[in-house]
């Protein structure tokens, strides 16, 4: 299925060229030629009603806007050259994105940004977690997870919903061992008096 490439054609996936030499993979019912990372990606063949297709999951909206009907460019968010309007990868600087929908150049940016933080972000829900839960670290805890949510809330709406849930269980634990830890201690001080 794999191989190397000796005549100029173009890619069923990303449409654009296939350089002489390059390694590609070969549809094994229509033939088509693919660059091998465009097979991979796409998970089978690109060429409508071929059986090697991959399962086609339902649109949920329109991906290209009314504004990009009938307009066979858009340009790249990346590097800003033009791609063809339904790309999902940049023949350029090699940028992929997660749908043909065209991205201003800030939205790209916001979008790629935001990817960059979220590993970190997992990282401080996992400790904020930890440090929430350990009775003598709760009260400080609570106010950790109340002042870091405050500036993260970007953050932890993209997060899967196992992370908002590990975060919304410490901060609950947090402030449910505070609530206990201040009622010992007005229990202590009273039956001290007494």
């Amino acid at each position: 299925m794999t191989g190397e490439h000796f005549a100029t054609t173009a890619c069923p996936y990303c449409l654009t060229d296939i350089a002489v030499g390059a390694t590609t993979a070969s549809c094994p019912s229509c033939k088509s030629v693919y660059h091998a990372d465009c097979w991979q990606e796409n998970g089978g063949c690109a060429v409508y009603g071929c059986v090697q297709g991959p399962a086609v999951e339902g649109r949920r909206e329109i991906e290209i806007p009314v504004s990009y009907w009938g307009q066979e460019n858009k340009p790249c968010p990346a590097c800003g050259r033009e791609i063809l309007a339904a790309a999902v990868r940049c023949k350029h600087c090699g940028v992929t994105f997660t749908s043909a929908r065209p991205e201003g150049v800030g939205e790209f940016q916001s979008r790629t940004s935001l990817a960059e933080r979220l590993p970190q972000v997992r990282h401080s829900v996992i400790w904020i977690f930890i440090v929430c839960v350990v009775p003598f670290l709760a009260p400080f805890g609570a106010i950790w997870a109340a002042v870091w949510y405050q500036s993260h809330r970007e953050e932890m709406s993209a997060l899967p919903s196992f992370y908002q849930a590990l975060f919304k269980i410490g901060l609950a634990a947090a402030i449910a061992i505070t609530g206990a830890l201040l009622a010992m201690t007005a229990l202590y001080v009273v039956v001290r008096r007494s």
